[in-house]
């Protein structure tokens, strides 16, 4: 109905559409209570699922993470090690067959620099692999070089043996490092999918709730349009006739603080 016909409706007709209306309501209420509480236990296992899933990669990342970095830190300790040991043996001079290289290419400070960049900048996880790559490479060729030194330079072999343990460690720590990235992959589309669904579930959830509360009200809103039109709607016509005839209206206006300016005639003016 549009407002022309509304108001053209006498008090007792329009109480009886009231409470038609609301009879419809209370019979199409527990259909929708019905179907939003089958969507939320569907829902309620695949978010569990989901977050069990979730966290389990998670904790598996924490894990990989726990043992990468015991391993960088070893490795760390040894890296200044190697840098203290190849300064005394380039002041101590004297030691054959040592590739010119060798003044050139500092393997300690490249691996500190890739080191800071894994540590310190926000990497994606391409840019993290290729840092891994870059210092796998590093340490293949430098293992290589050491190999090649050791039988020469027996005045090498603390340095060399500090070295290999650096690499052993380092290399461990870049294995757990690409499989602890294996799994964050791995683990973002599953997060993405739990976060979705669970405000799905809570959307459910609250229109369960919401559609209990309206059956309740419902029934309240209904008894109360029975008992007014059995019982007459004189009562709630009361500040309507107060209104016609004369009177001031008992509705709240939205400036109620401030004081009401009067007419000529001794009216209220609102």
């Amino acid at each position: 109905m549009n407002i022309t016909d509304l108001l053209a409706l006498k008090p007792g007709e329009l109480a009886g559409k009231i409470l038609e209306r609301r009879r419809l309501l209370a019979m199409a209420l527990p259909d929708i209570e019905a179907r939003m509480t089958d969507d939320a236990d569907t829902l309620a296992p695949e978010v569990e699922k989901l977050r069990l899933e979730r966290d389990t990669g998670s904790n598996k990342v924490a894990e990989l993470k726990n043992g990468r970095n015991e391993a960088q830190k070893e490795a760390r300790v040894l890296l200044q090690q190697t840098r203290v040991l190849r300064e005394q043996l380039d002041e101590a001079g004297g030691l054959k067959s040592l590739d010119p290289k060798w003044a050139k290419e500092k393997l300690e400070e490249a691996l500190e620099g890739i080191e800071n960049k894994i540590e310190k900048q926000a990497l994606s996880l391409i840019d993290e692999r290729k840092l891994l790559a870059e210092r796998k490479a590093l340490l293949q060729k430098n293992e290589a070089w050491l190999e090649k030194r050791r039988k020469d330079n027996p005045e090498m072999s603390e340095y060399i043996e500090s070295s290999r343990k650096m690499h052993k460690l380092f290399k461990l720590a870049d294995k757990l490092h690409l499989e602890m990235l294996t799994y964050v992959e791995e683990n973002e589309p599953i997060h993405a999918i739990f976060v979705e669904k669970r405000v799905e579930l809570r959307n459910s959830m609250r229109q369960v709730e919401r559609s209990r509360a309206l059956i309740k009200q419902s029934k309240s809103a209904i008894a109360y349009w029975e008992s007014a039109i059995e019982n007459g709607l004189d009562n709630l016509l009361k500040n309507a006739k107060q209104v016609e005839s004369g009177g001031g209206s008992s509705i709240r206006r939205r400036n109620a603080e401030l004081p009401i300016a009067t007419k000529p005639d001794g009216g209220e003016e609102e």
